[in-house]
């Protein structure tokens, strides 16, 4: 089966004037009633049936999710480096384009997607290069425990957005060894998270672990702490949810 999403691209019916997750969603939102095969959300996607299952199955819950919590988002001044863990086929990034619009766009001098499954990040590469109007999107095909510190090193001093979209709560990686690595970079780090509210399988709990670690005095002379919110609300058809945004800045890159 050929990529519905990268085909539209390519065909320029889907272009950086009409792209959206509206767009998306319509393009490629099928429901070929293998929605067990996505693991509730959480599984590894290996085909492009699967990618557009789960547009059909959970793609509504996860604009619901990023619609409440962006209304009241900000982003650091200047140009920016954008770094969307686990991104999936890049349905985060383009929500987060869709609300910042150029704003954010025009000052993205960096862009890392990082997924372990290789036909998701094709269709996310393709995607977030439509958004920006050229092919400048750097791709990492790695779980976040294969990330090393250097994998999303910024370069110039650049001010950093982390996007974890249903990422964070996922016990399938070690969730504070990625911090202390993304807090190995100097310089100012915001992190923009959403996930369902739930406390199984990882969970919230992962949330609030990493909200009480990064303020614990012993990080005060590394992290400069600006903001810390956890939120929980519902979205969608009464769905719990949860939201992270932090804005920090490292001092000392040894956390």
């Amino acid at each position: 089966m050929t990529d519905a999403i990268i085909d539209a691209i390519n065909s320029s019916r889907l272009n950086r004037g009409n792209i959206s997750f509206g767009e998306l969603r319509r393009i490629a939102g099928r429901d070929y009633e293998i929605w067990q095969s996505l693991g509730y959300g959480r599984a590894i996607l290996g085909t492009c049936e699967q990618l557009d299952q789960y547009l059909y199955s959970y793609g509504l819950m996860t604009k619901a999710q990023w619609d409440d919590l962006l209304p009241n988002a900000s982003l650091p001044s200047g140009d920016l480096h954008l770094v969307d863990y686990g991104c999936g086929q890049g349905l985060g990034s383009a929500i987060l384009f869709d609300y910042f619009g150029v704003q954010l766009t025009q000052r993205l001098k960096q862009v890392m997607l990082i997924e372990p499954s290789a036909v998701a990040l094709r269709r996310a590469k393709a995607v977030v290069d439509c958004y920006l109007g050229a092919p400048c999107a750097d791709t990492l095909n790695k779980s976040l425990d294969e990330v090393t510190p250097e994998d999303i090193r910024t370069n110039n001093r650049l001010s950093v957005v982390h996007l974890l979209s249903n990422v964070l709560d996922i016990n399938q990686f070690n969730h504070r060894h990625l911090f202390s690595k993304i807090f190995g970079t100097l310089g100012k780090h915001t992190v923009l998270a959403v996930s369902h509210d739930r406390d199984f399988h990882g969970g919230s709990d992962r949330f609030e672990e990493l909200h009480h670690a990064i303020q614990d005095p012993k990080y005060s002379h590394l992290l400069k702490i600006e903001s810390s919110t956890i939120k929980r609300y519902t979205c969608g058809s009464d769905k719990p949810a949860i939201s992270w945004e932090l804005h920090t800045e490292v001092l000392n890159g040894s956390v």
